[in-house]
């Protein structure tokens, strides 16, 4: 009689786990994984995951933040550029604020003039900030290019030329049309990639923290990776009931 009842309590009890063994190993490695960084977000501070910022390119498609692209102005052998926060760049130094956008850039002997979009810069061929002009200067606020023919400066509107004097700092109107400087004018064009990525620190940028924080909760992947860890939830549930399922079932024939 006892080894009849022996035999009918084992039944369930291998079906059951057999099933936490396929449960076990079907979730093993998430939940390694959520362990980890469960552990790292819980250290995040001592890690110093908020300060780690990421800027790979498929990253930031990932997350919608794309690189703008870098254009800028080529003067003689320098580059002159703006980045993302309104600042301005020659040859990879920042060198002055500069409201976006930038529409023209230019130099002389002496000088280089960057028309941005309330203010004309001027600065030294090194770089030194000489003076900004501002439109509460004088600046005309439908200026669209700046121009330097020999020693001369002009600052092109839609349908007239001004001259520019930098010392001065008199606009005074001239007999030029903007048709006859435009072979004068500075193209934009692609900023050297070796220049460019000096701006990544300044750049878009994901902490290590959200990427982490992301992954653990499945929202790096949409509604479809939180749906996934909720469902790894049930199954750890379900991996805890069929485990002390398995233990009593086991206590139980012991004490028979």
């Amino acid at each position: 009689m006892n080894k009849r009842v022996s035999v009918k309590s084992i039944k369930p009890s291998r079906t059951n786990i057999i099933w936490h063994r396929r449960l076990g190993l079907s979730v093993f490695l998430v939940l390694i994984f959520l362990a980890i960084s469960g552990i790292a977000l819980n250290h995040s501070p001592a890690l110093k995951l908020s300060k780690t910022n990421l800027s790979n390119n498929w990253l930031l498609s990932w997350y919608g933040l794309e690189k703008p692209a870098i254009n800028g102005f080529k003067l003689q052998d320098k580059w002159l550029y703006q980045n993302g926060n309104n600042q301005l760049f020659l040859d990879g130094q920042s060198v002055a604020p500069c409201s976006a956008p930038l529409r023209s850039g230019v130099g002389n002997a002496q000088s280089i003039f960057a028309l941005c979009a309330n203010a004309l810069v001027m600065l030294t061929e090194n770089g030194a900030l000489l003076e900004t002009f501002s439109q509460l200067d004088g600046l005309p606020a439908n200026v669209q290019a700046v121009a330097a023919v020999e020693d001369s400066l002009y600052l092109l509107t839609d349908s007239a030329v001004l001259g520019f004097d930098p010392d001065s700092l008199a606009v005074t109107a001239t007999a030029k049309t903007p048709a006859a400087l435009s072979e004068s004018l500075t193209v934009m064009a692609a900023v050297p990639e070796s220049l460019t990525e000096q701006l990544d620190e300044t750049g878009p940028s994901i902490s290590l923290e959200t990427v982490i924080l992301d992954l653990h909760s499945g929202r790096f992947f949409g509604q479809f990776g939180v749906l996934f860890v909720d469902i790894i939830g049930l199954l750890v549930c379900i991996l805890s009931i069929t485990g002390l399922w398995a233990w009593l079932s086991r206590l139980r024939q012991i004490n028979q």
